[in-house]
């Protein structure tokens, strides 16, 4: 009886081991497949589940998750890296109560076909997160001068960032302003007594909204909006 009452000791002894230091590889790895699952393939990638205590990843549920990938793509979407770290993260249903990071590189769609790169900031709670994309100010001249070019058959001499929201273009002697905005398909457009031109837009594979544009400095600052329970696949 001794000898009986030993092994089932010891065999929950050894359980709970497993259970206290195997769950966080288990989790990190079921998080993993879900995150290919909806999309997210990297060169190299690193995915970290931790949960106090650590059990409790078993039962789907981690404290944080930490997300880091070089030479990164959702579906569609490439971006050169990724660094996210997710808290309160429910694995089962694939959402998190909050989310912080960058993603560098962000590569934008361009009117001209060739992509143009942006880093994004990200830091909120719930189900989405306030996103910060800036755009350099020369990345907006190439595509500015491309998009008159090819659309109104103007070759621009000058094209300047003025804040809050104004791009001033020059053609010659003639200089105009337009104001930029996000239209109603979600890109950053310009829009001048010529018309409207959409000029930057996201990939539409990678859950992300596009909410306001403001000039910042010599950059564009796009505030938009991440969605996470989708990045998760939910």
């Amino acid at each position: 009886m001794r000898g009986c009452l030993f092994v089932l000791v010891l065999a929950a002894a050894v359980l709970g081991s497993l259970a206290w230091f195997g769950s966080p590889v288990v989790a990190s790895a079921i998080i993993q497949a879900a995150l290919e699952g909806s999309g997210y393939h990297a060169a190299t990638s690193t995915v970290r589940a931790t949960s106090n205590p650590p059990p409790k990843l078993l039962l789907g549920r981690a404290d944080r998750v930490d997300i880091e990938g070089e030479d990164v793509d959702f579906r569609t979407f490439h971006a050169a890296r990724l660094d996210l770290a997710l808290t309160d993260v429910d694995v089962v249903a694939r959402t998190a109560g909050g989310v912080s990071g960058r993603i560098d590189g962000a590569e934008l769609r361009t009117t001209d076909g060739v992509a143009a790169v942006a880093d994004v900031s990200i830091e909120g709670t719930g189900g989405t997160a306030a996103a910060t994309i800036n755009v350099e100010g020369a990345t907006v001249d190439r595509v500015v001068r491309d998009a008159f070019q090819r659309q109104f058959d103007v070759a621009l001499t000058a094209v300047a960032l003025v804040a809050p929201n104004v791009l001033r273009i020059s053609a010659g002697l003639t200089t105009v302003e337009g104001r930029l905005e996000v239209d109603a398909a979600g890109a950053i457009a310009l829009r001048t007594p010529l018309g409207s031109s959409a000029i930057l837009h996201f990939d539409p594979s990678f859950p992300i909204r596009l909410d306001a544009v403001a000039v910042a400095g010599s950059n564009l600052r796009i505030d938009a909006t991440l969605d996470t329970e989708a990045l998760l696949g939910g």
